[in-house]
């Protein structure tokens, strides 16, 4: 396969770590129901990634990922390239976790669009598809930065984005908070965000600011910031 720059489709789930149902058990369900191309041909902590689902079976999928450490991969089949979900421990760093897909289709895929929403529940946060430019060389994806910044650092939830994604879902956390000056189809209890205002500036990262400390929104729902106390007894256990 020629090396070709291609668009790529980046969505990213952010949800609490307390609550949330088995992520793997729901990414599978959803693949199944929705984007079979998500279903995870390869996958494994560390690369080169050594499980298989045609040899293991989804049971080994959720094995594997029991045991993971903070990051567990997944390789799917074209257009659908690389995912990653969380694992370890619930709050071994912060109340926050993140998973990821990344694929060749269009922000509006209307497959992309329901696969991202089955993995929905009351504590996802947000949802965001973003787009960016990568070289896609030997069915391998390379470089291109991130146009959307990642959200939550070591699991400490900093905002909303100050410049909105293509499309997201905002969570029910927030829905009070932007429901006046936001429009979006309500789903799952959350809003589909498609265009139009985004939220007001109070709501976003604080990304430009030197200092850790000062980079979260002025506003935000309770529960999602970092407690170092309980990362620093975490971490004695």
């Amino acid at each position: 396969m020629p090396e070709r720059e291609v668009d790529v489709l980046t969505v990213r789930w952010y949800e609490r770590a307390a609550g949330s149902p088995d992520v793997v058990t729901r990414w599978l369900a959803a693949a199944r129901e929705h984007l079979p191309e998500a279903m995870p041909r390869r996958f494994g902590d560390v690369e080169p990634l050594r499980g298989r689902l045609d040899r293991d079976g989804e049971d080994g999928v959720r094995r594997a990922h029991e045991r993971a450490g903070t990051l567990f991969f997944l390789a799917g089949t074209p257009p659908v390239y690389s995912c990653s979900l969380s694992a370890g421990k619930p709050g071994h760093f912060g109340p926050t976790v993140a998973h990821s897909l990344t694929a060749v289709l269009a922000p509006d895929d209307e497959r992309v669009r329901r696969f991202a929403l089955a993995l929905t529940h009351p504590q996802t946060v947000f949802v965001s598809a973003s787009v960016d430019a990568q070289t896609l060389d030997r069915g391998e994806l390379w470089g291109g930065p991130d146009r959307q910044p990642f959200l939550a650092p070591l699991g400490d939830w900093l905002g909303l984005p100050p410049r909105p994604p293509v499309w997201c879902w905002i969570g029910p956390a927030y829905t009070r908070l932007v429901r006046r000056r936001v429009e979006g189809a309500e789903i799952a209890g959350g809003l589909l965000w498609t265009g139009g205002p985004w939220v007001g500036e109070r709501l976003w990262a604080r990304l430009s600011e030197v200092d850790p400390a000062r980079r979260h929104a002025v506003r935000m729902p309770g529960g999602l910031r970092r407690n170092l106390l309980r990362m620093l007894l975490s971490a004695r256990r």
